[in-house]
């Protein structure tokens, strides 16, 4: 994955994939069995219009807009798909063409029912296969952290996040090697207060570092080990520490202050290491080189969607003691999102991580976002 501080999403802390059956009455009544056309592919055009969902989006228009802007800042620079992702009508200049005319419409609809109206008149739609093509996608969120650093280490600040070593090349040493050989000294770009606060900035891939003359600093992924990704939330659930329930970011970080002893030998299970830069600006970008927005930018496999694309997330909070659900209302999410970046336990048709912003807020709602949904694309009729 590269990028101008690209994000290397999270929360893939949780990568268990949980599955629920009759649950939410919306969920259910729109899960079908989806055959693919053609073997490969990830995409299912709707055609029945009874399946189509309701497009109704609750979030800022504004916000839908700009992003919108920034996948079209993708396709003027990038003329076709780099990923791998290849499926009849969806190529880069048919992407484009499909934001530039939704774009235009939005702005003359006044109204939810104009919206869907439009939707549906004008663009051909397809749902994403989800698991064992049931159209079931696991939604999880991510955000930018911030936290206190310093740049030269300290009492305080003594737990390093490094850049690409001269001699990097994938796969590179698993965590363990890295950390137990001190592989990576005199390659040190900040400093933290905690392993856990770096390290979470590795899951994150880009982060924010309050400095103690006032100032910031800004770090971005730069690179990944190569090595497979195993998230240190599954691994906690797993061993009986915490239940499935009530996995969220705020039960880990509390789990380990009450565990500290527990953190390394946790982490070093995790063979993935991440490499940073610093870079010179606050707002993150995604994979594809171009600014993530909160709640309007997705993270998915680029292998099996179309990067930059419109597509629209249906989503049923499902943990009730998160502040997500209830800041939610406990009640069915939609919207329009740009697939506008990707991460390394964002894999599989089954799986998309919604960005939720910068700061502790932010990551608190994406640390709690941990439910199912469906995912649809659009391209223009």
């Amino acid at each position: 994955m590269k990028t101008k501080g690209i994000i290397v999403k999270g929360l893939v802390l949780w990568t268990l994939l949980f599955v629920f059956v009759g649950q939410g009455c919306a969920l259910f009544k729109r899960r079908v069995l989806l055959v693919p056309r053609e073997p490969g592919d990830t995409l299912v055009e709707i055609t029945d219009p009874k399946l189509l969902p309701k497009f109704s989006d609750n979030y800022n228009r504004d916000s839908l807009l700009r992003s919108i802007d920034n996948s079209l800042e993708y396709y003027k620079k990038v003329k076709s798909n780099p990923y791998g992702f290849h499926m009849d009508g969806f190529s880069h200049p048919a992407l484009e063409d499909t934001l530039r005319y939704f774009r235009e419409g939005l702005s003359r609809c006044r109204n939810s029912e104009e919206i869907n109206d439009f939707v549906v008149k004008n663009f051909r739609v397809f749902q994403a296969i989800g698991k064992e093509y049931n159209g079931q996608v696991h939604f999880t969120g991510y955000g930018t952290p911030i936290y206190d650093g310093s740049l030269t280490p300290t009492g305080e600040f003594r737990y390093p996040l490094y850049k690409l070593p001269a001699d990097f090349k994938k796969p590179y040493y698993t965590r363990r090697e890295i950390e137990e050989r001190n592989l990576l000294k005199g390659n040190e770009i900040v400093y933290l207060k905690s392993k856990l606060d770096a390290y979470l900035i590795h899951v994150q891939g880009s982060g924010q570092i309050r400095l103690p003359g006032g100032g910031k600093a800004y770090v971005g992924y730069a690179a990944d080990s190569g090595h497979k990704y195993n998230s240190i939330g599954r691994m906690l659930v797993m061993d009986g520490k915490i239940s499935e329930e009530d996995l969220t970011l705020t039960t880990l970080i509390e789990y380990f202050k009450q565990h500290p002893g527990e953190l390394d030998s946790y982490l070093k299970r995790n063979d993935r290491f991440i490499f940073f830069k610093i870079v010179d600006y606050a707002t993150p970008y995604g994979s594809i080189n171009v600014p993530v927005t909160p709640m309007r930018s997705i993270a998915t496999d680029k292998k099996v969607f179309p990067a930059g694309g419109l597509a629209f997330a249906v989503i049923e909070p499902r943990k009730k003691k998160s502040s997500w659900f209830q800041k939610t209302g406990g009640v069915e999410k939609s919207f329009f999102v740009l697939d506008q970046d990707t991460g390394s336990a964002i894999q599989t048709p089954a799986r998309a991580d919604v960005y939720h912003g910068i700061g502790d807020q932010a990551m608190r709602e994406a640390g709690d976002m941990n439910t199912f949904g469906q995912l649809y694309y659009l391209l223009k009729r």
